[in-house]
Formats: structure tokens, sequence, C-alpha cells
């Protein structure tokens, strides 16, 4: 499926790069402007419209850039005005205009402000949903409240996927494993969506995807919803992000990309890797086979046989520069009968590498004591696949259908090499290699119609499929002398091992909205939704019992000359098969939704949304126990989610927001199965609790907006506050001498705080903008659990404070020259990384604080060139714990990322 996605990705893109090379526009460009200011106006439609009443003709058009310059496209030969549009300015249209092929024509524009807005004609024109304007315009005609940042702007950053770009954005944060957190919200509070559809995540760990997984090459633009509207699934109270994938508007294009970047510390140093079979893309998964036979073939089968395919040897190199490429191009093509059929291609591929030197981990006891104690050297490699296929056929009439084709994986393996030493005192040094490979397939299929001057429909299926596996983790355990010898570690036979887990996940999507306007602006939107999500979750373990050899170990990166297979067929290693039913899980859960919302202005300033929507949903979740007894937990519930949004606007520059609204927030599969999960000797074990409820969030928010009316400066500030029943919270604890982490329901919880986002335009091509998060969190414990350290404290992953600034500066040098300089600063502020009981304090995270900087040249219209530098601050991670019987916090993990540097070429036809 792999090979077929870029094959038909190389085959249009070829097709894109003939069919367009002989090709020759003919230009409109200029600059439109406020009458009275002189100032440039961003946003503003640009319309090419046919004089001739020509019922197969199609207008054409663009919106004007920051700056105010806009540059359109328009037929050879074709008499026509440019129509203009902007909300709160007069509607103005040009003389009529004609040109030859490949002639070339300026006009500059000043447009009259008037006080009646005219949102229905930007809804109208077919705009750049890419570009910075157009999407200010958005925010300010939203009936919610709502922050976007598109493919423009991401590239001028220097963002390289969506996580990133999210990360700059009010109020977002991620932790050290890459759990998205929103407000203090950690990530099963939160919803992402695909072109506006439920998209599955293949990590078991977390409810949404990761979001690092969207590289920026098929992103058109991100919007990020913190307020709840009925039309959307119940299931967030943090944020809902939508991420819209790109789609050919109405030039032909082709853009190749390539670049080399690195790591200092890691780049042209040592790096360590296990051994493998192929590619990193290629999963080293277990043959079906040796999954299904039975426990006596099986013994019999490895004697004489290699299920695996790999050793346990590590393969020492050079760690060569990170490479990344791209290829995207899209077409549309006129139709005789009036309509359009546009096509767009795009495909990535990046590759990385990290090194880690001498971090640190424990975990520790009540009285203070290391359980166990290790430094380690780390060495990850990554690497990132990315396709689209777009394809939209739009009518004449503005009618659209649209196809979406997405495959994204995301591979890496690490491996660690860690000293240190155990609960019993042993002085260990382990060899551990974990591999994993998540991948999504998602297709969606779309349409948007007007069925009559008061009534639309939209429509939407898709249908994905997600994959997270862990093939082949390897562990080989060493007992260190204190003359430095190394012999075999054979505590419980448990220390030599290979682990083999295989998440699969498939999910149908379905959603019909139609539309009623009524007044002039008002309309009442109701409709369905359909939700029906599968996942199959199987591991299997072999354990080496080594008890029958010593050998002398002189290199640990070569095992291979004792762990081989003629020491199994002498029947010196044995190889226990661990497949007991308690390894897997099988989870379901279906949502049946109605929903119906109005959004009715009694006045032309005033919008007052009210919403409803129900929701039954059926979850359950098949496992065994640690004795292999079979269970199913179950939580089947129906509700009703009210929604309320406010929104006044004053001299179509301030806008003030008011919302309220109730959403749920369901437990996962994982966190609902009492299954167990360890990834390393002496590391955290994680377990789920079949006893978990749905959690209930009542949510209030404040917000007022400023924008100019060119766009070039805004101002936001609001105030939220959420009340949280039966929050769902990860808390660690002991058992059998291990750590353990697992899920409880709190009694309440609630969160609150101050956001505020400015960007400015002090001087021309110079824009500084950014935000601040100010947040409190309280959580109260179950009066009769027991167990829990704390009776009252802020929440899990939560921080006091989150902020970002960024400074662009982007002068033109001509035509088509320019440079764009940017520089972006985030800080995070510390949080409790896990949640301690039985009189073990909290590990808490302290402040990250992070600097990139990246600038991008552009030489001529097809050439340009990128340097980026990345985690220039290079901050530490470090993470401690409270230990109340000695009144000190004690350092548990710390680790340093290191600095990042990366070259780029971009052509653009």
């Amino acid at each position: 499926m792999n090979k077929f996605l870029l094959k038909a990705v190389f085959i249009i893109s070829t097709f894109i790069l003939l069919s367009s090379a002989t090709a020759l526009a003919q230009t409109v460009k200029g600059v439109v402007r406020d009458s009275e200011t002189g100032e440039p106006l961003a946003g503003v439609v640009v319309m090419f419209e046919r004089v001739a009443d020509d019922p197969t003709a199609n207008m054409t058009g663009t919106q004007t850039e920051a700056d105010g310059s806009y540059i359109l496209q328009i037929p050879e030969g074709i008499e026509g005005v440019l129509g203009l549009y902007f909300i709160s300015y007069n509607d103005l249209k040009s003389q009529v205009i004609k040109l030859g092929k490949g002639d070339e024509l300026t006009l500059d524009f000043n447009m009259v402000f008037q006080s009646e807005t005219l949102e229905t004609a930007v809804i109208v024109a077919r705009k750049d949903p890419e570009s910075v304007g157009a999407l200010i315009n958005d925010r300010k005609v939203s009936a919610q409240a709502v922050e976007n940042i598109g493919a423009a702007e991401i590239s001028a950053k220097g963002l390289s996927n969506v996580a990133e770009a999210v990360e700059t954005m009010s109020g977002v944060s991620f932790n050290n494993s890459g759990q998205l957190f929103v407000r203090g919200l950690g990530d099963r509070y939160s919803l992402t969506t695909l072109n506006g559809l439920p998209v599955a995540s293949p990590n078991p760990d977390n409810k949404l995807i990761p979001l690092d997984i969207f590289s920026s090459s098929v992103l058109q633009n991100i919007t990020v919803t913190k307020v709840y509207t009925a039309t959307s699934f119940a299931d967030y109270s943090g944020a809902h992000i939508d991420i819209a994938t790109k789609e050919n508007i109405d030039e032909s294009f082709l853009s190749v990309s390539l670049g080399l970047g690195g790591t200092i510390g890691t780049t042209f140093t040592d790096t360590y890797r296990p051994d493998r079979n192929g590619w990193l893309l290629h999963d080293n998964n277990l043959p079906r086979n040796v999954r299904d036979m039975s426990l006596p073939d099986f013994r019999e089968y490895i004697v004489d046989n290699d299920p695996f395919g790999t050793s346990f040897d590590i393969r020492k190199s050079m760690a060569l520069p990170d490479i990344s490429g791209s290829v995207s191009g899209g077409r549309t093509f006129g139709l005789k009968n009036g309509d359009e059929l546009s096509l767009l291609a795009s495909a990535s591929i990046s590759s990385g590498s990290q090194n880690i030197y001498d971090a640190y981990i424990t975990n520790i006891n009540t009285q203070g004591q290391h359980m166990d104690e290790f430094t380690y050297n780390g060495y990850e490699h990554s690497l990132d696949l990315t396709g689209l296929l777009s394809l939209n056929y739009i009518f004449k009439n503005d009618d659209k259908i649209g196809f979406t084709m997405l495959y994204a994986k995301n591979a890496t393996e690490d491996y660690k090499l860690r000293d240190g030493y155990d609960a019993e005192d042993n002085m260990l040094l382990g060899s551990n290699s974990i591999a994993h490979s998540y991948s999504l397939w998602n297709t969606q299929l779309g349409g948007s119609h007007t069925l009559h001057r008061s009534w639309d429909m939209d429509w939407k299926v898709s249908y994905g499929m997600t994959d997270s596996n862990e093939p082949d983790r390897r562990q080989v355990m060493y007992r260190k002398g204190e003359d430095g010898s190394l012999s075999l570690f054979k505590l419980n036979r448990q220390e030599t091992m290979r682990y083999y887990g295989e998440l699969s996940e498939q999910e149908i999507v379905a959603e019909i909205k139609p539309t009623f306007h009524f007044g002039e602006h008002s309309r009442l939107i109701f409709g369905a939704a359909y939700k029906d999500k599968n996942r199959d979750y199987n591991s299997m373990r072999f354990y080496y019992n080594l008890t029958d050899i010593n050998p002398v170990i002189s290199d640990i990166y070569t095992p291979s000359s004792f762990l081989n297979s003629q020491n199994i067929a002498d029947g010196l290693i044995t190889i226990e098969r661990d497949a007991q039913p308690k390894n897997n899980y099988y989870a379901g859960h279906r949502i049946l939704a109605g929903f119906a919302e109005v959004e009715y202005y009694p006045l032309t300033d005033l919008m007052l949304g009210l919403g409803v929507r129900y929701e039954y949903s059926q979850q359950w979740v098949r496992y065994w126990n640690d004795a292999s007894r079979e269970s199913i937990s179950r939580l089947n519930k129906g509700d009703f989610f009210p929604a309320l949004n406010v929104k006044y606007t004053l001299k179509n520059k301030h806008t003030f927001r008011f919302a309220s609204s109730i959403t749920v927030t369901r437990p996962s599969f994982i966190e609902m199965a009492p299954f167990l999960y360890k990834e390393s000797y002496g590391s955290a074990e994680l377990r789920g609790n079949d006893a978990l409820t749905n959690g209930y969030n009542y949510n209030f928010d404040l917000k007022y907006e400023y924008f100019s009316t060119n766009n070039k400066h805004m101002f936001s500030v609001g105030l939220y506050y959420k009340i949280l029943k039966d929050p769902i919270e990860r808390v660690q604890e002991t058992s059998g001498g291990a750590i353990v982490h697992t899920f409880r329901n709190a009694e309440q919880g609630m969160a609150a705080g101050l956001e505020a986002e400015f960007r400015t335009q002090p001087f021309k091509y110079f824009t500084i903008g950014g935000n601040v998060s100010l947040m409190y969190t309280d959580v109260t414990l179950l009066a009769n659990g027991g167990i829990y350290t704390d009776s009252r404290r802020a929440l899990q992953g939560a921080s006091p404070y989150l902020g970002n600034a960024f400074i662009t500066y982007a002068p033109e040098f001509g035509k088509e020259s320019s440079i764009s300089i940017s520089v972006l600063y985030n800080v995070q502020g510390p949080r409790i990384q896990a949640v301690g009981i039985y009189g073990l304090g909290n590990i808490m995270q302290a402040p990250i604080h992070s600097l990139d900087a990246n600038i991008t040249y552009r030489i001529t219209r097809i050439w340009s060139v990128e340097l980026s530098m990345t985690n220039l601050l290079d901050s530490e991670y470090r993470f401690t714990q409270n230990v109340p019987d000695l009144d000190t916090d004690m350092l548990t993990e710390s680790y340093r990322l290191g600095r990042g540097i990366g070259v780029g070429v971009k052509l653009d036809f």
C-alpha cells in the first residue's frame, strides 16, 4: 500500500510538471489600501468577473496578503472586471480589462470604509485558506472564539509539523512523552479532527494521534477552538484541534524541497543501533505462524528455527546528517460545462538522529531510598513519511465534492545503555533496544451543496486505519563485579528477553449537517453524526533461560557470541514464550449523535448561539486478568450537551464573546483495561482501572478581541473557568517492590486562567507577536481513598504559566526576491509529571525554555534557501520528587536533547 501511494504521487507530480511547463499566465497585480489612512488591507477578496454572460465561465479570485498585495492570474482574451470585497468596506469594481497571452497589468485600489458588514461576500469568494489575512478574517467572523495558523505562517516560522505549530498557540504545551496539554488539561480533554472528522490515535497511551506525524508539507491550516459547539463531538474541554489538509485552489504549481540538518553532539559522532531487518519503514513484526502455534509446537520449532531474524547485537556507526525532502503539485482543470476538477498530491520524507548523554533516572520510596538508580546514554533514530492526495470537483454554482486520502507513518528505534543498580543493590549494566512504529491511513469523502436560496447541506464520511507496532523490543542485563568484570544477570530468567506488541484500530465516522439561513445573517444548523471504532491489541514475550551458560563477556555490543542459534540447538539456552491471554485486549467504542444549533442575530452586531447535542456512547474493553480470567468492562451512557455562545461586535473592531457548555471526558481503552505494561527491567509499570467512570466538565469563557481595519494589529484577552466532576487522574503506587502507574477518578477539580495574545506590525515588514497563559488548577481527591499523599493539588500536567513570543522580519527586494527571519521563544512552567500516593510526593518537571530561529531567503520566484536553528537554549529536562519524611525534593530524572541546525533548498514552479 505504501509503494502504491508513493508511485501515485510520483506519476501525478510528473504529469503536473509536464503539463504546466508550457503554461503562460496573464497576471493582474497590485496593492489594496484604506482610502483614508493609506494603510494596506490584508484579506481583501479580489475576483475576476466576466463581463459576458457566459454560463460556462467561472470566476477566479484571490486574497490580499498582509502587505495588501495581490497577484491574480486571469484567462487570455476574456473581458472582465476586478471586484473587491472586504468586511466593513464598500464593494469596489475596476474598469473593464482584457489581457493577451502573457500580458501583465498593475492595478492599485483604495477602498472606502463603511459601517455595514459584508460577511456574505467573504463566504462566497474562493479565498486562500493558507494566508495570514484570510485566517484573521475567519477569526473575526467566526461565531466562536478560535485561534488558527496557516501554511504561510508555518513556513515563515520554520515549523516542521502540526505539533510544533500548535505549541505556538496560547495555553498549549506538550510533556516529555509528547502528550498534549491545553489550559492545564491533559490529552484526554482534547479532540483532534482531520478536515472536521475525528481521527483515531495509534498510540495506546494517548487519546490524540501524535501531532508530529503530520508534516507541514500537507497542511493548509490548523484551527484551535477552546469553546464547545454542539456541531462537534462532545468529548473535549481543553481544545478541538482541526487539521485541514491542502487542496488546490486555482493555480497550477509544483514545489520540491530538500533539506539537511543535525543535532550538535549527535551528527558525525558515534551512534549505536540495534540489529534489524530492512529499513525503519519496515516493521519487524513476529511471523504469524509463530504467534499462532501452540506452546509445545513452539518449543520444538525454536530449536531448529530462528523466528526473529535479528540478533541482540548493537551496531556502531557514524550519525549522518538528518535528511528531509518533499514534493507537491496541483492543477485545476476547467471543464466544458463550467465545472472544475482540482487535483493536488504531496509526499514528504524525513530522517533524524538524537544522542542523549549522561542522562539520569531513578525510582525512590517513601523513605527517600533509591529502589533503582541508573545513568544512561540514549541513541534514537527516526523516519517519517507523509503522503496526501486531494481531489475536488467544483460545480459552477460553487457546490463541491471532495476526496482526500492521507497516509502518515512515524518510525523510531531507540537504544539505551544503562549503568546502575536495582532495589537489591545489584550492580547492573542494561542493553535495551526499543522500536515503535505509528501509521495512519485515512480516506475522506465529503460535499457542500446549496439546495435552495436558504438551504445548504454539508456531508462527510471517513474511514481510517491506524497501527501501532512495537516490534522486537530486546533487553540483555549484565551484572557488574567489584573488579569491573561482567556476567549475565540471571535473577528470575526474565532479564534477557524480547517483546512484540501490535495494535490495530479501525474507525468509521459519518456526519450530515443541513443549514437553514434566515434573516440577514442568522442560521439554524442541525444534523446527525456516527462514529464506530474498534481496536485489537496483542503482545508476546520471549524469555531466555541462561542458567547453563557462563560466557566470558568482553564486548556487550556483540552478545551473539553466546546468544546464538547453536547454543539454543545444543540445549544450553531455552526460550520460553509468554503468550498468556492477559497480554491481549480488544475494545470498541460507538457513538450515535444528533445536534441542533442556532446562530441568531437580533441586532446586526449581536449574535446569540444556542445549541444542544445528544450522544449515546457505548464503550467496552475485553481483557484477561492476571489469573487469565476473561472479563469485559462496559461503559454505556447517553447524555445531553448544551452550549451557549454570545458575540457582540462594536464598531467592527472590538468583539466581546461569552461561552458556556457541558462536555464529557471518557476514559481511554488502556485506562479502562487492567493490562500490565512494562518497558524494561526496573522501569515503571502501567496498569488500567476497570472501575473508571465518565468525567463531566462545566465550561465558562469570556473573551475580548481587537482587530485593526487593516489586520496589522490585534489583541485579545480572555478568562476561563472550568468545573471538573469526577476527573480522571494518573497516579503512582508501589506493588511488590515495583512502581506502578494507574488511573483513578478524583472527586472534583477545577481549572481557571487568563490568556492574552497580541500581534502587531510597528513598521513595514516587521511583525511582533506573542501570547501568555496564567493558569490555576485544583483537584479534590476522594475522602475515602486513603492512598493519596495530598488531599488537594494541581492537576497532573498543568503548568501555572505558559508563554510564546515571536519576531518576524520579512523585507522584499524587487518583485521576486525576499527574506524572512523569524525567532520563536517558548516557556513552560513547572508541572506535575506523576502524582504520588502512600506518603510519596509528586514528581515535578522543572520549567523549560526554548528558542528557535529560522531564515528563508527567496532568491528568485523559483529558488529559495532556508537555515533553521532549534533548541538554542538546550534547557535541561529535570524531574524531582518530594519526600515529605525528609522534607526535601530528590532528583528522579534528567537529560538534555541538544541543539539542532538545518539547511534546505526549495523550488517552486
